[in-house]
């Protein structure tokens, strides 16, 4: 093996000019391909960050109740029937052992329960419809970040605190400090069915229904404004792989007895989107591949065609094929391993230049690439390979050169 790779090596460094031009092609099209890598990885990760960090991974809520009828007769109609919309709402009045079974499942980061439900936030004599968020102090920014998407004020959930969002707080002219009042959509009748409230933040999320509709308030103040006891409305966690929700809420679905869904559930654009974009890079980086294979290929065929009567003087000796073949192929693969990592170097020094770039003041790029996500092993292993086995064709033909015609021409 060692004159197979004395020979690879001399006969690169004899057409230096060639090799140099060889080696550059590779280099860019290894940078093409780790550079289209760390975008499209980039754009993905970014996406699911934009969705999945506001929302919960997991949901856990209770199974909705069938409607049921009483006195039934055996033919014709019911006499006596819940209707839709008139029974209670359905709540998770024990959760705590949910909430320990959500726990102990490993993946799962943080289980945060909630109460949700429909209000009326008040100040003078004008009166928005808003949707409450029970959750507790010390857990408030678990699910949403609101701690640093906060605009005026702080992350203060005390007693008789509300976070109101921005455009809601635009919609009813309010600021930190002012009063309001909170009135549950199907609160019972008697003291306790209003609740006098402070603004202590406010904040943009950047969803529209969130920062028009939405408030936040302490658990145990939501339980008592929907007359829930200790239950609540569900069960949101947060996991470590987000793209094992699925499989995680099935299981969780299985071990708590409770409705489980997930975050894929409802996004489903969103995955065939990535689908898409997952299909097109792909389709990039084979090109790219392609491009090296074909040079590599090419540049060989001419190596051969030049190298026929030193060849010919090769087999004379009594070199064999086989070793005529892996001194071609051993070129063909030099060329892919020390230009894909020059390629690795401009591609992770270009992204890396792009980033910075085009970071703005607040720490976010404007352009959604992230150096960590390149590929390069892969593409190092990748242009190895096709520059080995776009060198097996010359080296075969270099192998079948008859060794007196060879000399003779």
């Amino acid at each position: 093996m060692g004159f197979e790779i004395k020979l690879a090596v001399r006969y690169l460094a004899a057409s230096r000019l060639q090799t140099t031009l060889l080696l550059a092609g590779v280099a860019v099209g290894v940078l093409v391909f780790t550079f289209i890598a760390a975008l499209m990885n980039g754009l993905g990760v970014r996406l699911t960050d934009d969705i999945t960090g506001n929302v919960a991974h997991v949901t856990l809520a209770p199974e909705l109740r069938t409607p049921r009828s009483f006195l039934a007769p055996d033919r014709g109609r019911a006499l006596f029937a819940i209707q839709p919309g008139h029974d209670e709402v359905a709540v998770i009045r024990v959760y705590r052992a949910a909430l320990e079974v959500a726990r102990r499942m490993p993946g799962v980061r943080v289980v945060v329960p909630e109460v949700l439900g429909n209000a009326t936030l008040a100040r003078g004599a004008k009166a928005v419809a808003v949707v409450v968020t029970g959750i507790a102090a010390e857990q408030a920014d678990e699910i949403a970040p609101l701690a640093r998407s906060m605009l005026h004020g702080r992350l203060d959930l005390g007693v008789g605190n509300v976070l109101v969002g921005a455009s809601l707080a635009d919609d009813l002219a309010v600021a930190v400090g002012d009063r309001l009042i909170l009135r549950a959509a199907r609160a019972r009748i008697g003291p306790g069915a209003d609740a006098v409230v402070t603004v202590r933040g406010v904040f943009r999320l950047g969803i529209q229904a969130v920062d028009e509709r939405v408030i936040y308030l302490e658990l145990g103040a939501a339980q008592k404004l929907f007359d829930l006891a200790s239950g609540v409305s569900q069960l949101e966690l947060k996991i470590d792989d987000v793209w094992q929700a699925r499989a995680l809420s099935f299981r969780l679905g299985r071990a708590t007895g409770l409705k489980a869904s997930s975050w894929l559930d409802g996004n489903a654009r969103l995955q065939e989107g990535l689908g898409a974009q997952a299909s097109t890079a792909t389709m990039i980086k084979a090109f790219s591949l392609l491009t090296i294979a074909i040079g590599v290929a090419s540049t060989l065929f001419l190596s051969v065609m030049r190298r026929r009567s030193e060849i010919g003087i090769l087999r004379s000796f009594g070199i064999g094929r086989a070793a005529i073949v892996r001194a071609f192929v051993l070129q063909g693969a030099l060329i892919g391993a020390i230009g894909a990592l020059a390629g690795i170097a401009l591609g992770l020094g270009f992204a890396h230049a792009l980033l910075a770039i085009t970071t703005r003041a607040n720490g976010t790029s404007a352009i959604p690439i992230d150096p960590a996500q390149g590929e390069y092993l892969r593409a190092l292993v990748l242009a190895v390979i096709a520059s080995a086995l776009a060198a097996v064709v010359p080296a075969w033909s270099a192998a079948n050169t008859d060794p007196l015609q060879a000399i003779q021409s």
